[in-house]
């Protein structure tokens, strides 16, 4: 057998860091990127990716940048 994929889930940590300091509600944010809640959830705690088709959306939602949730230009995570 080969070897699992390793997953990168700093694009969910970033999410719900800009979350947290800005006070937005994961349901609400869910809602407007037409989500459901519980995947958003899974989302938000790292026990699922955020796929390429989804990240516009949610970044449209929560009000961020892709270029923050995807860290251009930031290595701090």
């Amino acid at each position: 057998m080969g070897n699992p994929v390793k997953r990168n889930y700093d694009a969910n940590k970033r999410l719900r860091l800009f979350l947290d300091e800005n006070l937005k509600s994961p349901s609400k944010v869910a809602d407007r990127a037409k989500m459901r809640r519980d995947t958003f959830s899974s989302i938000l705690g790292s026990r699922r990716p955020i796929y390429a088709d989804e990240i516009v959306q949610i970044c449209y939602a929560a009000g961020c940048t892709v270029e923050y949730l995807l860290g251009v230009n930031d290595n701090q995570l």
